[in-house]
């Protein structure tokens, strides 16, 4: 059993906690919260007496195995890094870090310390993702595809009368990219692999946001052109378009609803699961990766790699579109 502790208080927190409660690997031991009451009413509903204000003392008890890090953005580094030094294993929302190199550096002390370091990522531990790469052999020579992830944000409201909401706070290292883009782009990069080219352009709201964007991977006998915002809603998912079928995915970030379109007929190649049941399939890669990491040391690798080869071209996006971190000017 891994004695778990969490940072942060949000749902998406408390999604990975029901979806850790799946696999019957974790056990929850603490919670760090920068306001003892939030921490305190958290760390209740989910049956934990051990709530932390101060991230330095967490970092130190020898009761935690590993970490679980829902902070906003700018703040994954160096949280990550603290626990690492401290001998726990990682796993780290998306983005796990704002840059390749800071993710190579804390992947490099992981290692050195026989630690588990790891992006919180749905779509490459789904299930769904084996009957994916099955159906896009089935359609012969890729042409084009089209990857989308556009959401409208419950927040936009909000921030456009100027509430300050942290998934537009540059300072955080937010943005549409980060949040939903990070998405598409390891749709891609899972699935094709890098790019021999990668183009992109951003829209930005007043404060420097970007609140849409789109990139072109340059494959060189096909394109994969991702497309992603929070300032609107798309309706059509994505789709990967062959010489002899089609493959489409409602939802790419999950890797749900996915057909497979051939012969005049349609075959769905996944199951309905709910996103609490997706997550436990990366909760349960993290346990397989810490208690089993001979077994699980080649899959280990590999995601590990993805990782990198996708924040190389999260780099390569924002440079290409002019998104810029008020404190990487």
């Amino acid at each position: 059993m891994i004695k778990l502790a969490t940072i942060g208080t949000s749902g998406i927190c408390q999604q990975f906690l029901d979806a850790m409660s799946l696999t019957g690997e974790f056990k929850l031991v603490s919670v760090y919260s920068r306001t003892a009451q939030k921490g305190e009413e958290f760390a209740g509903k989910n049956n934990c007496n051990k709530v932390y204000t101060d991230l330095f003392e967490m970092a130190k008890d020898k009761n935690i195995d590993a970490v679980y890090i829902a902070s906003p953005n700018v703040f994954h580094f160096e949280q990550s890094r603290i626990f690492l030094e401290n001998g726990k294993h990682v796993i780290c929302e998306k983005p796990i870090t704002s840059s390749l190199s800071e993710y190579k550096e804390l992947k490099s002390l992981a290692d050195s310390k026989g630690l588990i370091y790891m992006e919180a990522i749905m779509s490459r531990h789904n299930k769904s993702r084996e009957m994916l790469l099955s159906g896009i052999e089935k359609i012969g020579d890729i042409r084009m595809a089209r990857i989308d992830f556009n959401q409208r944000s419950s927040r936009l409201d909000s921030f456009l009368l100027g509430e300050q909401i942290n998934i537009f706070d540059m300072s955080l290292h937010a943005g549409t990219l980060m949040d939903l883009g990070i998405y598409c782009v390891y749709a891609a990069v899972d699935l094709f692999g890098i790019p021999k080219a990668i183009t992109a352009k951003s829209n930005f709201f007043s404060n420097g946001a970007d609140s849409s964007g789109c990139a072109i991977f340059d494959y060189g006998g096909f394109s994969a052109v991702l497309t992603y915002g929070k300032s609107g809603q798309s309706l059509i998912g994505s789709e990967i378009i062959g010489d002899m079928g089609t493959v489409k995915i409602s939802s790419v970030s999950l890797y749900q609803g996915i057909s497979l379109f051939k012969d005049g007929k349609e075959t769905d190649l996944s199951e309905q699961e709910t996103r609490v049941q997706i997550m436990s399939y990366e909760a349960k890669a993290f346990a397989n990766y810490i208690l089993r990491f001979n077994q699980y040391k080649e899959e280990y690798s590999k995601v590990s790699s993805l990782c990198a080869d996708v924040h190389y071209c999260m780099d390569k996006i924002k440079q290409s579109a002019g998104i810029i971190y008020p404190d990487k000017i």
